[in-house]
C-alpha cells in the first residue's frame, strides 16, 4: 500500500473520531449546562439549550416539555411530552403529567385515556383512584353555573397581580410583581419578572379596585414580599416572604413572617420559627378572623405530596403550634395551596393539581366538620374554574369575592377577577353524621368506656370512639357511604351492625346499641328457643315413643341453660265430658313431668298446667264433626319457656325507644 495514501487513511480516521467525540462533548456539555439552568428555574434560557440537543434523550423531552410548561408555552409542552411518550421510555409521572398537559389544552377525551393508563402503572396512587371513580367527572365541571358573574378587574397590571385579601372591611392588599425595582432590574428566574410586593387598594361597593398603592415599606423588601393575610381587625399579618439573610436572598425556600400593627405602622416582620426551615417551603397562609388558627401550604417532609396544606394554632404565649396535615381527605400526591379561611368558619378553600380539575390549579371546597375533619372536596367548577391555573381564592357570605387566575383573556400574568353569586357549591358539599348511644340491653344503663369501631364496607377501620359517662358516639362520614359499626366493652358480648348512609335522607344517621353480657345474650337465646308439641292417641296419656326424641332434645336444652323455668300445659280433644279430658290432660302433663324428672330435671324447674278441652287449635268443639286428623291436632301438650315475658318486654320497650328516636 502507498505510505502516504495510509497516512491520509489514518488521519481521515483520526479526524472522524476526533470530530465524535467534539461533538458528543458538545451535546452532553450542552444538557448538563441547560440542566443548570432548568434547576435554578431559569427555564426560557433551559428551553433553548434543551432544544439545540439533536439527538433528545427522555430526559430532555421531560425538562424540556417542563420548562414549555413553566414558560406557557402549552401547545409545544403537549407535543414535547407526546415525543417523550413516543420514545416508551417514560415512567408513571411522565403520562400523569401529560395528561395533566392535555387537561390545559382542554383535550379532556384523550386526558382522560391517559389518565387511565396511569391508573394502570400506578394503581395506589389516589387522583388516579378518585378520577377512576367517575372518569367523566370534567362532563359536569365544564358547565358554567349562569348565576356566577366574573370579571377582570381595572387595577390589573401586564405583571402578576393575584391572592387578593380583605383588609380592614373596605380595603383589599394583593401580591403584585408590577414597578419593583424596575432601574436595577431585579428579577425572579422562575419567570423573569420583578419580585413580588404588597399593595393595597380600596374596595368599593360593586366589587370593584380603586386608589392601587404599595403597602407598608417595612413588609416590602427586596425579594419576594407577598402574599399576605390578615385577622379581623386588621392588627396582625402573616406575610409570605424569601429566606433572608443580611439583605441577600439566601435561596429560593419562603417562610411564613408575622407583622403587628403599632402605632400606625407595621413592625419589621420576624419568621415563625416553629414553621420555618431552610429545608423545605413554608408560605400561603390563611388567618382565623381571630387570628387564632391558621392554614397554609408546604412541602416539607411528611406530606401526601408535592405541597400539603397543613393547620396551626397560637399557643398562650403567642407562638404557633407545630405545623398539623390536614389530611388525605385535603391532600394528595400532587400540590394543594393558597388555603382561604372564610368568615363563618365553615368552609376551607384552596387549590389543587391533584384532584380531578379541569387543567392546572383548580379552586375546591371542603366544610370544616364539628370534630376538626373535612368533608369530601368539592370542586367549584365554571366559571370559576378553568382549564389553567385557578387560585387566590377570598368569599364573603353574600356570595362575592375574588380570584386569581392565568386564564386567557387576562391582562398580565395573573390577574385579580371579581366574581358574584356564588352559592350552589353550598348544596354540593355533604356534612353527614352517624351517631348513637350505647347501653346496657337490661338495665338501659348508658355505658362509657366502650370503644365504637368504624369500618368501611371492606371492613377497613377508619376511626374508632371511646364513649363518655352519657354513652354518646359520633363520627363524620360520606353521606352516600356503606358502613359496619363494632362496638366492644369489657364484660359485654361484641355487637355489630351495616349502615349504608345513602338510604337516609337526613345527614344525621342515629344506630343506639344495646349490649348484652354473656350472661344476658344466654337468657336471650333460651328465650328464642321453640319447642315442637308432643302428641297422643285417643284417651290415652301415655308417651309415644317418637316424642321422646322431642323430650330428649327439651331436657338437652335445660341442661345447656340451667336458669330456663319450663311450662308443660297438656290439651284434648272436645270429645267426652269436659271434667274427664281435665283429668286426661292433667295426666298427660304429670306423664311428661315425670319424665323430665327422671331423666334429671329439677322439678322445681317445671311449671305444670293442663287446660282440657278449652283451648282448642281449630274449630272442632262439641258437636262438630271433624277427622281423626283434625282431632289428633288437640291431643297435645305444648312447652315454652316460662321465664321469658320479661326479657321480651324490654326488648319491645327499646325497640319502641328506637323507633322514637328515628322519627
Amino acid at each position: 500500500m502507498n505510505i502516504k495514501l495510509y497516512q491520509r487513511i489514518i488521519l481521515g480516521i483520526f479526524l472522524f473520531m476526533l470530530g465524535m467525540s467534539m461533538q458528543v462533548y458538545s451535546q452532553d456539555s450542552r444538557i448538563e449546562l441547560a440542566d443548570s439552568y432548568y434547576n435554578r428555574f431559569s427555564y426560557d434560557k433551559a428551553a433553548k439549550l434543551y432544544e439545540k440537543v439533536k439527538e433528545k434523550t427522555p430526559h430532555v423531552y421531560r425538562n424540556l416539555a417542563q420548562s414549555y410548561l413553566m414558560l406557557g408555552k402549552r401547545d409545544k409542552a403537549e407535543s414535547t411530552y407526546k415525543q417523550l411518550m413516543d420514545t416508551g421510555k417514560y415512567s408513571p409521572e411522565d403520562v400523569y403529567n401529560y395528561a395533566k398537559v392535555l387537561l390545559l389544552n382542554r383535550k379532556y377525551d384523550l386526558a382522560s385515556d391517559w389518565m387511565q393508563k396511569y391508573y394502570k402503572l400506578n394503581p395506589k396512587d389516589r387522583r388516579a383512584q378518585e378520577f377512576m371513580e367517575e372518569p367523566d367527572y370534567y362532563k359536569e365541571l365544564v358547565k358554567p353555573d349562569p348565576n356566577v358573574k366574573i370579571s377582570n378587574l381595572s387595577i390589573n397590571s401586564p405583571y402578576q397581580d393575584f391572592s387578593a385579601v380583605y383588609y380592614k372591611g373596605n380595603q383589599i392588599v394583593f401580591a403584585s410583581s408590577r414597578g419593583k425595582n424596575l432601574a436595577i432590574r431585579h428579577t425572579w428566574n422562575g419567570n423573569n419578572q420583578p419580585y413580588l410586593d404588597l399593595y393595597i387598594a380600596d374596595l368599593e361597593g360593586d366589587n370593584s379596585l380603586s386608589n392601587v398603592r404599595k403597602f407598608d415599606e417595612k413588609v416590602n423588601k427586596k425579594y419576594h414580599d407577598a402574599p399576605a393575610t390578615f385577622n379581623a381587625k386588621g392588627d396582625y399579618m402573616v406575610v409570605t416572604r424569601n429566606v433572608y439573610g443580611d439583605e441577600k436572598l439566601k435561596d429560593n425556600k419562603l417562610m411564613l413572617y408575622e407583622s403587628r400593627l403599632d402605632g400606625g405602622s407595621w413592625t419589621e416582620p420576624v419568621p415563625i420559627s416553629t414553621l420555618n426551615s431552610t429545608e423545605y417551603s413554608t408560605g400561603h397562609a390563611t388567618l382565623t378572623p381571630d387570628g387564632e388558627h391558621m392554614y397554609f401550604a408546604s412541602d416539607r417532609p411528611g406530606g401526601y405530596g408535592g405541597s400539603d396544606i397543613y393547620r396551626s394554632d397560637k399557643q398562650s404565649d403567642g407562638s404557633w403550634s407545630p405545623a398539623v396535615n390536614a389530611g388525605p381527605q385535603i391532600n394528595t400526591e400532587g400540590n394543594e395551596m393558597f388555603p382561604f379561611y372564610d368568615d363563618k368558619g365553615q368552609y376551607l378553600f384552596f387549590s389543587s393539581d391533584g384532584h380531578p380539575g379541569l387543567g392546572g390549579l383548580d379552586l375546591f371546597v371542603s366544610k370544616i366538620r364539628r370534630d376538626g375533619s373535612f368533608t369530601p372536596v368539592v370542586n367549584l367548577g365554571a366559571p370559576v374554574n378553568t382549564n389553567l391555573d385557578d387560585f387566590g381564592f377570598v368569599y364573603k357570605e353574600d356570595g362575592s369575592g375574588f380570584i386569581s387566575s392565568n386564564r386567557i383573556g387576562g391582562k398580565g400574568d395573573d390577574d385579580i377577577y371579581s366574581f358574584t353569586n356564588l352559592n350552589n357549591f353550598k348544596e354540593k358539599v355533604k356534612d353527614c353524621y352517624l351517631s348513637g348511644v350505647v347501653k346496657d340491653k337490661e338495665t338501659g344503663e348508658l355505658l362509657s368506656f366502650a370503644k365504637v369501631h368504624l369500618l368501611d364496607e371492606k371492613g377497613n377501620e377508619l376511626k374508632e370512639y371511646d364513649t363518655k359517662a352519657d354513652g354518646r358516639y359520633e363520627f363524620p362520614i360520606d353521606c352516600n357511604g356503606k358502613y359496619q359499626l363494632v362496638v366492644l366493652r369489657d364484660g359485654y358480648v361484641e355487637s355489630k351492625a351495616d349502615v349504608d348512609a345513602s338510604l337516609v335522607e337526613s345527614p344525621e344517621l342515629s344506630k343506639d346499641f344495646y349490649l348484652e353480657t354473656p350472661e344476658q345474650q344466654a337468657v336471650a337465646k333460651m328465650c328464642d328457643l321453640k319447642f315442637d308439641p308432643i302428641y297422643y292417641d285417643l284417651d290415652k296419656y301415655y308417651i309415644r315413643y317418637k316424642d321422646k326424641v322431642k323430650l330428649d332434645k327439651i331436657i338437652e336444652e335445660m341442661n345447656k341453660y340451667p336458669q330456663m323455668v319450663l311450662e308443660v300445659g297438656s290439651h284434648t280433644d272436645s270429645r267426652a265430658s269436659h271434667k274427664y279430658n281435665m283429668v286426661l290432660s292433667k295426666n298427660r302433663t304429670k306423664s311428661v313431668v315425670n319424665y323430665l324428672v327422671n331423666h334429671g330435671i329439677s322439678k322445681d324447674r317445671i311449671i305444670p298446667k293442663w287446660y282440657g278441652e278449652t283451648r282448642l287449635v281449630n274449630g272442632c268443639s262439641d258437636g262438630v264433626k271433624c277427622s281423626e286428623e283434625e282431632h289428633q291436632l288437640n291431643r297435645r301438650t305444648e312447652f315454652k319457656v316460662a321465664n321469658c315475658d320479661k326479657e321480651k318486654e324490654k326488648e319491645k320497650e327499646n325497640e319502641e325507644e328506637e323507633m322514637e328516636e328515628s322519627e
